[in-house]
């Protein structure tokens, strides 16, 4: 007599676990887990605003919109197996030219920009040749091309700021197409249709409307657009194959060469473009903008899931790459950390990222419960940052004044700089009260981060446990305290150090689910 289906079905547990087995097979599941984790942690965090309320949705994506573009250009690089250092040389490059010949040149908007793409087309040309006929790494290519970018950049405009750039520019970047609308409805120009359509937009501009810019349109556009090309063309499925092999690529007839050509083409294209949109959301042109973009572009790779061996990832994890990098930003930004940090944690951001890589190919569960801890210490590290920060400004800050104070008295002529250092009574004062208020939770948090890094190389699941149950007893406390942006990295931290606990237990079950499949 057969088993009814009904017997033969999977207990739940085990459903549940082939379910996120198929989930985190996906290159960009990490990406998306973290995104929801700390978009939920920042909604519940931030009192006075809504997280996930559309508009800060669309702003989020119009503060991505350049940089994604750069990201997915560098992506296809990247699966090929090679990378470009020059992106952000080119993208600043590109959008000094471009600006400077619409300004001093005389040259159409439409001719300015033909000019910027064809010059990132002929970087790529330059950048691929080397690489693939001349067989030079493309680590020193791009190194170098950083440089001659750069400096060309500044040569070429010497290094000044172009007047405002033409409104044709804006169609790149702030352009609204419902503002037009919403401006003739209330003028009473419109009917029919037309007059309902600009009555909605009108009833819900401040809510929904009024963020929604042709950039982030662009940004969707460009990547759903590629994604198809790469999926459904010679030119995406030869990528991936050159990434995973070359020598066997072109074996197999590929003509590696060419291929390797046009995507260093595309990637500096696609920088060249990024360029475009940053400059629809500018008011003129300068040859330093694009400073460490390379960085974030390779962060939001790596973030997104793309292996740096090549051969493996995708457009949508590298999408979903730039919006987590943004909203880790944002964070930062939130906890008054100035950009040096951030680059910090950036740097931090690609270590994690290229270590999940490296252990999702080895496939070893002690190597993922091993991960999983040391995400859980970079999420103390991250909620550290804030008070140990200001309390290590304001005691460096009260230490040089002392040092100059001293040297002050000693009869020493003070150099400017230590001129610069002396603190006034209240300035001191300042640093004080900043250092004493910030002591208590750095403190804590540092114990909280060290005991965090100890546990990466201990096996206790329990001590796992009692970990994340002290990230989130931390929560209340830091909130009083007036430290929310911690709140995300605490939850974050907490819920990896949770799932490290099970590893080995998940690991087993995953082997019986398939073993009985």
């Amino acid at each position: 007599m057969p088993t009814p289906p009904a017997a033969r079905a999977l207990p739940l547990q085990d459903r549940l676990i082939a379910l996120l087995i198929r989930f985190f097979r996906a290159e960009w599941s990490g990406a998306l887990l973290a995104i929801v984790v700390l978009g939920l942690a920042i909604e519940v965090a931030t009192t006075d605003t809504l997280f996930f309320r559309p508009s800060n949705l669309m702003t989020i994506l119009n503060n991505s919109a350049a940089i994604g573009v750069v990201a997915a250009g560098m992506t296809l690089i990247i699966l090929t197996a090679g990378i470009d250092l020059s992106v952000g040389s080119v993208m600043g490059l590109t959008a000094a030219l471009t600006g400077y010949v619409a300004s001093f040149w005389g040259f159409s908007p439409a001719m300015a920009i033909a000019t910027g793409l064809g010059l990132g087309l002929l970087v790529g040309a330059f950048n691929g040749t080397l690489v693939a006929y001349f067989g030079m790494p493309a680590f020193i290519v791009t190194l170098a091309g950083l440089s001659i970018w750069r400096g060309t950049g500044h040569l070429a405009t010497g290094a000044q700021a172009t007047p405002k750039l033409p409104e044709t520019f804006d169609y790149f970047g702030r352009y609204n197409p419902f503002a037009g609308l919403r401006e003739a409805y209330r003028a009473g120009e419109l009917q029919g249709l037309w007059a309902q359509l600009g009555s909605i937009v009108d009833t819900y501009w401040l809510s929904f409307f009024r963020t929604f810019q042709m950039s982030m349109v662009i940004f969707v556009v460009f990547f759903v657009l590629l994604s198809i090309l790469i999926a459904n063309t010679r030119y995406g499925r030869y990528v991936y194959a050159i990434g995973s092999n070359e020598p066997g690529a072109r074996q197999a007839g590929i003509n590696t060469r060419a291929y390797l050509l046009m995507t260093y083409m595309f990637g500096s294209f696609a920088a060249a473009f990024g360029a475009l949109l940053f400059l629809g959301r500018a008011p003129y042109a300068k040859s330093d903008y694009g400073q460490m973009w390379e960085l974030d572009a390779i962060a939001a790779v790596v973030i997104g899931g793309t292996s740096l061996f090549g051969g493996r990832g995708s457009l949508w994890g590298t999408f979903m790459g730039v919006i987590l990098l943004k909203l880790i930003n944002n964070g930062l930004t939130l906890a008054q950390l100035n950009t040096f940090w951030q680059m910090v944690v950036t740097g931090g951001i690609i270590l994690v990222a290229v270590g999940i890589d490296i252990v999702r190919q080895s496939r070893d569960p002690a190597a993922v419960r091993k991960l999983l801890a040391a995400v859980g210490a970079f999420m103390a590290f991250l909620s550290l940052m804030t008070p140990a920060s200001q309390w290590l400004g304001a005691q460096i800050s009260m230490l040089e004044h002392a040092r100059a104070t001293a040297l002050r008295e000693a009869g020493q002529a003070l150099a400017p700089g230590h001129t610069a250092r002396l603190l006034d009574p209240a300035a001191i004062e300042a640093a004080q009260a900043t250092a004493a208020a910030n002591l208590p939770a750095a403190l804590a948090l540092l114990v909280l981060a060290v005991l965090a890094g100890l546990n990466i190389f201990a096996r206790s699941d329990r001590a796992s446990l009692g970990l994340a149950v002290l990230f989130l007893a931390a929560i209340p406390l830091l909130v009083m305290l007036g430290y929310h942006v911690s709140t995300p990295f605490l939850v974050l931290g907490a819920l990896v150090l949770a799932a490290s606990a099970f590893v080995f237990a998940i690991f087993e079950r995953a082997r019986r689910v398939a073993a009985d499949g």
